[in-house]
């Protein structure tokens, strides 16, 4: 197989409806069947709350705990039937997941025909959120991508993890909680940490048609320098091209020390 030096990502910047999940996953449905057959995308990145259940604070918003679902549960079997109609490998942003009594902000992806391949947790719980440890990557068999979630892009040490597992983009959820203007410059600054391509996934948060929130939708390069930036209410899609990095299948052992110990160092962080 020839080695792939490039691929092809199609970032859905569209608008989300609190308390409405069959609209937004419909939406969300719609927009990937506009995408055609298409083989060259290689993912297909979702907005977060997809399933309409609130994640942040907002002046005229509830957080629904009681809206909080398994995974697998219905909205990633729900996806999955998307990732399967139209061939796509799918990532779709945070919800709020429940796994025993703790409440966790969750990504997750889902590939053709296997359904759901990973799941990636917010590391830094918040405001009664449970914490995780695991590295927040998600392996695409061709590349790999991290993912930031909310105030995790406040810790440069969850970039520095993400750079020795040589991911390939880094893809990043806005908080509603945090000026986004200080997230958008940190996210700059993770892109050139990591050496790659990093995208903020924005959207426009709704309900009952108010509109409460715009957030855009941006890449940047390895060195920090929009390359596209998406905003207003209209579904659009923002493609855009990574390149791969060919050293990323081998560790060198010294490299594999200094991740054992920023494991550590994380799991001391999440506590």
């Amino acid at each position: 197989m020839p080695e792939v030096n490039e691929i092809t990502i199609a970032v859905i910047h569209s608008c989300i409806e609190i308390g409405n999940r069959a609209k937004n996953i419909a939406r969300i449905g719609r927009i990937i069947e506009k995408l055609g057959g298409s083989n060259s995308i290689d993912l297909v990145v979702a907005p977060q709350m997809i399933n309409g259940i609130p994640l942040y604070k907002h002046p005229t918003i509830i957080k629904a705990r009681k809206g909080a679902e398994t995974i697998p549960g219905s909205t990633t079997q729900e996806m999955s039937n998307i990732a399967n109609r139209y061939n796509r490998n799918l990532l779709v942003g945070p919800i709020l997941e429940r796994r025993g009594t703790k409440l966790y902000r969750s990504a997750f992806l889902v590939i053709p025909i296997l359904g759901i391949k990973g799941v990636v947790r917010q590391l830094e719980g918040f405001e009664g959120y449970g914490s995780n440890i695991e590295v927040p990557l998600f392996d695409v068999n061709k590349f790999k991508v991290g993912v930031v979630i909310a105030e995790d892009i406040f810790y440069p040490e969850i970039s520095l993890l993400l750079d020795l597992m040589g991911i390939d983009t880094l893809i990043f959820y806005p908080t509603f909680d945090i000026n986004l203007n200080k997230q958008r410059h940190l996210m700059m600054v993770r892109a050139i940490e990591t050496k790659c391509t990093s995208i903020m996934v924005g959207g426009t948060m709704t309900k009952r048609g108010e509109v409460l929130l715009e957030i855009p939708t941006i890449a940047v390069d390895e060195n920090g320098d929009t390359i596209e930036e998406l905003g207003g209410g209209e579904d659009k899609v923002l493609l855009i091209k990574v390149g791969v990095k060919s050293s990323k299948e081998i560790t060198a052992q010294p490299r594999k020390n200094v991740l054992v110990k920023l494991r550590k160092l994380l799991s001391y962080f999440t506590k």
